[in-house]
């Protein structure tokens, strides 16, 4: 089965530690919950990556890209 070229990309790119960590927290939070904090150089990984997502108010979001590069999947 060929995969894709976003989920590729996804499951290939190299992420820290703490950024992966950061994105599994942000996996967790539900619809109206709020973000959790990161860091600055977090947030520029997760968001260069193209794992996260700017949302209203300032906060990050996981994208769908986040959600395959944990799990492979995207719901």
């Amino acid at each position: 089965m060929k995969l894709s070229h976003t989920t590729e990309t996804a499951m290939s790119k190299s992420l820290s530690p703490e950024a992966i960590e950061a994105l599994r927290r942000l996996n967790d939070v539900g619809v109206g919950q709020l973000a959790p904090p990161l860091s600055p150089n977090i947030t520029a990984e997760l968001l260069g990556q193209g794992l996260a997502a700017e949302a209203a108010g300032g906060d990050v979001e996981i994208t769908c890209n986040g959600r395959q590069y944990l799990s492979g999947d995207c719901d």
